[in-house]
């Protein structure tokens, strides 16, 4: 029941159930999907389709014989839950920008749905990336999607930069509008404060906030790396992905982003439900996962313990974990 895939590994035929793309999926984490899929009165290998199968040099996890465990094959199918999610957004926002929906204002739908759009691309591409093992790039991705997830918090929380964001017509404007209001660590302070109100402390001297600044800096270093930096991982013979750790960290931002988007925006699900009920009564409507963006929230969040404990001990960027 497949067909070979020009990357080098194989395809499940477009209409085979999700699970074949993914040899050694844990049963557990499938059916607990399933279910939550099932609660929300929502088909998820019909939507998994839509929104993961149909993406740009999507391909299949390889069968690795002999693995340990299925960590690693675990993590990329809550991984592609997360694009799904961001794609669901990209189509709710963009309705409710065209739309004029109530809830937020014209700048926050044109920001979200421009981050989202953003956050899709290099959510795709850092998937391929990692199932081919390239992890210096993978990790310079990883590094854009925490800063988009970040700024994607900072629209819902001050309008008025939402505005500003908005209003940037040039490369020069959107380089001083970074320059002023995001860069030096200005959105995670913004983030921060706004958290603290509602009972969650990631200010500059907690455990969360120093692990993120040692992540962020490992990242950096693959963007701003130099000649010494020549070694080459290669494919490890039991493992599914060498450079996880990107696909782990870019899980995680993600899973926050959908989490602290309805602490920071309590309305937020109702809005993005109405975005898509209007996206679904209309007559020219041709994305059907602008529906998928308010049920998928609370999916989304419930999936969050899973990337916990993914089978493995907890090393490097998984420490995470801990601070969900």
């Amino acid at each position: 029941m497949h067909k070979t895939d020009p990357t080098g590994g194989t395809l499940p035929f477009e209409y085979a159930p999700p699970e074949l793309s993914y040899p050694g999926l844990s049963p557990q984490l499938l059916a607990r999907v399933k279910q939550l899929w099932a609660a929300q009165g929502l088909d998820f290998d019909r939507h998994w389709r839509d929104g993961v199968r149909s993406l740009p040099g999507f391909r299949a996890l390889p069968r690795v014989e002999n693995a340990p465990n299925s960590a690693e094959v675990d993590l990329v199918f809550l991984f592609d839950q997360c694009i799904l999610w961001v794609r669901a957004l990209h189509a709710g926002t963009s309705c409710g920008r065209t739309h004029h929906i109530e809830g937020l204002t014209p700048a926050q739908w044109h920001g979200l749905a421009a981050l989202s759009a953003r956050l899709t691309e290099q959510l795709s591409a850092l998937r391929l990336l990692a199932l081919t093992d390239l992890p210096m790039p993978a990790m310079q991705i990883a590094r854009s999607i925490s800063e988009d997830v970040d700024m994607a918090l900072v629209l819902l929380i001050r309008p008025k930069l939402a505005q500003r964001f908005a209003d940037c017509q040039s490369v020069e404007e959107a380089n001083e509008f970074w320059r002023r209001h995001i860069a030096g660590g200005r959105v995670f302070r913004t983030i921060s404060e706004k958290l603290y109100t509602v009972g969650i402390d990631h200010s500059a001297d907690t455990d969360y906030a120093k692990w993120r600044k040692t992540v962020l800096t490992t990242l950096g270093a693959a963007v701003h790396s130099n000649a010494l930096n020549t070694h080459v991982p290669t494919r490890q013979q039991d493992n599914v992905l060498v450079n996880d750790d990107s696909l782990h960290f870019a899980t995680f931002r993600i899973h926050e982003l959908c989490a602290f988007a309805q602490l920071v925006e309590p309305d937020l699900t109702k809005i993005l439900d109405l975005a898509g009920a209007t996206a679904a009564n209309t007559p020219s409507a041709t994305d059907p996962l602008a529906q998928l963006a308010g049920p998928l929230n609370s999916i989304l969040v419930s999936q969050i313990q899973r990337l916990t404990a993914p089978g493995t001990t907890p090393t490097g960027v998984r420490q995470a974990s801990k601070f969900h």
